[in-house]
Formats: C-alpha cells, structure tokens, sequence
C-alpha cells in the first residue's frame, strides 16, 4: 500500500469501478458520493420495508466487467417481460435472440425479415459492440434504429422491437438512438443468465469497496489544484460543510454538468473539453414506485405498454419478480413514464405525477389497485446520455480531448463510453488505470 491517496468523487458504477481499481493498484482511495445511497441512477431505497432498485435494474452475465466487480454480491434471476399488445400480455425477453424469433407478436414474414437482418448485423459486429465505445463502427452510427428496423423489417416490428426498450429504459423515442447502441444492447441483452443483486444495487457496491474509505452525504463544490516542479501536482477537494481531502490526484465520476463544474476552473471556460461536458446530451427523468400491501403474480419482471396506446407509462416492473423464490406478502411496482408524457410531468408534484401515472399503470398491472400503502418519486434530474445518432463520433473526440489534458484528473461515467452499467464500469476502470499510472503506480 502506498501512502498515495486518490479521492474519487462519485458513488456510481464508474466512480466505484474507479475506487476498486486504485485500491487493487495499491492506493489509499477516499470515495465520496453526494447522497446516502451508493449507485448514482441505480440507487436503492427501502419502501415500506421493501428493498428497492430505484432506476437500473438487470443485467446480464455478459457484462463481463461488472460480474467481475460484484460477482460474488449477484444472483441468477429467472423472470421474464412481456408486452401488452391489442390487450393480449405476450411473453419476450429483450436481448434474447431466441425469445425474439419465437416471439408471438412478430409474423413469419418480419421473422424472417428479422433473421436476414437484425440479427445477422448483430452477429457480424459482436465484438466490436464493447460498452467502452472504444471500437463501435461508425457505419452502424448513421441512422436511428426505429429508421433501420422500419426500413428493413417493418414499421410494426419496430413498435414492438424498437421502441418498448428506448422508451421504457432510456425515456427516449427510437428515432433518436443510434443503431450502433441498439445493437450493443442486443449484444449484452442477449448474452448468458439474467443476473440481479442479492439484496439491492447499492448493497451490492458497497460490499466491493471492502478496504476505501467511504464518505456519503458530501456534496463536493471545488477541486483545487497547486502546481508543482512545472506541472500540477497535488489536489485538494472540498465538499459544502467545508472539510477538505489531501490527495495526490482525483477521479470525477459524476454527471458531465458536474463534471464540468469542476474541471473547466483548470481548463479554462473556451477550452474544447469543457465545452463539451457542457453540451452532452442527457434525458433527465423519473420513477414512480408504489408499495402494496400485496404481493400481485410474479409471472413477469417487465411490463411493457404497446407504443401505440401508451399515455403516460412506457413501462412497469414487479420488483418481487427478480426473486420469485422470495414469497413475500407485500411487494412494489415501479413505473417509468412515456417519453412524451415526461416533459409535461417533470415540474408536477409527487402527488400529481402519482395521479396523472396511475390509470396506465393499473392497466398493466390489474392487482395495484386498491392495494396502494405508499407511493414515491425518484427524480433523476442529472439524468442519461442520449445515445444519439453520431455518439460514437462523438465519444472519440471526448477521448482525444481528455488524453490532451494534463492534470491529476481523470473523469468516468457512462457518457464517455456506452451508456450501459458495463460502460460506466469500464469508464471507471479506464480513469483508475489512468490515475494509477499519472501517480506512478501501473
């Protein structure tokens, strides 16, 4: 262990990602994370004794860097989605290549048209769809995925395709997200076992960082730099109570609004990065969960609303269903609203979005009503980077422009790379690396 210490700032998948890797490199490592919950926009919460995942979800055992993160603190789950489509409730499982071609809500003929094309894209470009964004070919980058289902299997394969995974996980149309992402997520969405954590997201991380220094409710407001010998060499970060950490260099793993508030003091505010973390596209949204004193079937995880007819809710989720082993006589549902229907929500009270989200949410889920001891709001303000058409294009020039930057600073978040836990992940251990080898430690 070297007397170096490094203060990651950030207590999501990146910044923890970060934290564990300086720590293996040797490092005293300091994590501090604004609120009380670790996991950034997969925090957890208890609602009406219920543990809760309060935005991400699932993964699967295809994201390689974060089963190697959490591995021993994850579990095989065994629920499936379905879609509510013309009132029928038809089992699929996103990302599943074979629940896709056995998929009832699809004919023969978009089957086949699927077959031909879709999935052979897929197959064809398997590795090069890494969530570190480092090698996404830029052809598959230059049209929208609803553009691309629509042209090559139909417009109604991409209501069902297409649009229920845009919607209900990123609050985002298919039009607006690149092929080049949908087809990463097909990657990861459809390799090995479904995989949830024992307990809760945040317990999950907080059992990786066995050895760091771990500080929450500290909302850090500057990152100091002194220079020495010519080039900077030391840091101090200070969080709004006024405590201050000491540190031989620091890792922003935040949201890139934060990111650039405290990085652009150093960079100066017409420097081309801090422009840039200015400018990231994000989708801010919300969560609605509300506790039951029931617990309804755990037949299905996801329950998707057929684009067509959605209003205000793109998709639910019976959080019991990760775990149906689990019996239980009370359980939460979480809700997520519908990308049109967001903008208007957004400045609406806890009670009026309750309101204005319960009727298409006891549409999906019959067994909610009556049943409703405690409804909550999650706000993710901060929100996600859009996976825009051109992000990859983008994302390189990111790169480029951080490797320019001479400083103790490293930053990491899922909007540097793929905007998928395994791509805050790998950011994470890309900014541990780089800090590791800056303090001479790699």
């Amino acid at each position: 262990m070297t007397d170096a210490r490094v203060v990651v700032i950030g207590g999501g998948f990146a910044g923890v990602a970060a934290a564990v890797r300086l720590r293996d490199r040797g490092a005293r490592v300091t994590l501090i994370e604004e609120r009380r919950m670790l996991g950034g926009r997969a925090r957890s919460d208890v609602l009406d004794d219920v543990p809760i995942d309060t935005g991400a979800q699932l993964i699967t055992a295809g994201y390689a860097r974060t089963v190697q993160l959490l591995g021993a603190h994850l579990e095989r789950d065994v629920a499936h989605d379905i879609v509510v489509r013309n009132g029928e409730r038809l089992p699929l499982r996103f990302g599943s290549l074979r629940s896709l071609l056995g998929f009832s809500g699809l004919s023969a003929r978009e089957k086949v048209r699927l077959a031909t094309s879709l999935l052979p894209l897929l197959a064809r470009h398997r590795e090069a769809l890494d969530a570190s964004g480092a090698r996404l070919p830029e052809s598959l980058d230059t049209e929208s995925v609803r553009s691309y289902v629509e042209r090559r299997i139909g417009a109604a394969a991409a209501d069902t395709l297409a649009e229920p995974p845009c919607n209900g996980f990123y609050n985002v149309a298919a039009s607006d997200v690149s092929l080049a992402f949908f087809l990463s997520l097909g990657r990861y969405g459809s390799e090995g076992d479904t995989l949830a954590p024992m307990r809760s997201w945040s317990d999950a991380l907080g059992a990786a960082l066995v050895g760091i220094e771990v500080i929450t409710d500290a909302r850090v407001v500057a990152v100091n730099a002194d220079s020495g010998g010519g080039r900077t060499s030391r840091v101090s970060v200070h969080d709004a109570t006024g405590r201050t950490w000491d540190a031989a260099a620091v890792v922003i793993a935040t949201d890139p609004r934060t990111a650039h508030d405290l990085i652009a003091p150093h960079l100066g505010i017409d420097h081309a990065l801090a422009h840039w973390l200015a400018t990231v596209p994000m989708r801010g949204t919300l969560t609605l969960a509300l506790a039951l004193d029931c617990a309804p079937p755990h037949d299905a995880f996801g329950v998707f609303q057929d684009v067509r007819v959605a209003r205000t809710v793109s998709a639910c989720a019976v959080h019991g269903a990760k775990r149906p082993r689990v019996r239980a006589d009370r359980d939460v549902v979480l809700a997520w609203p519908a990308p049109r229907a967001l903008d208007a929500m957004r400045d609406m009270s806890a009670e009026s979005i309750t309101a204005h989200m319960l009727p298409d949410v006891e549409a999906l889920v019959p067994q909610v009503r009556g049943h409703i001891t405690r409804a909550r709001v999650y706000r993710f303000n901060h929100g996600s980077p859009i996976p825009f058409i051109g992000f990859v294009r983008d994302r390189a020039r990111a790169s480029a422009l951080l490797n320019s930057i001479d400083l103790p600073i490293a930053l990491a978040g899922d909007y540097l790379t793929t905007p998928l836990i395994e791509g805050a992940v790998a950011s994470g251990e890309f900014a541990g690396e780089r800090i590791a080898k800056r303090i001479g430690l790699a």
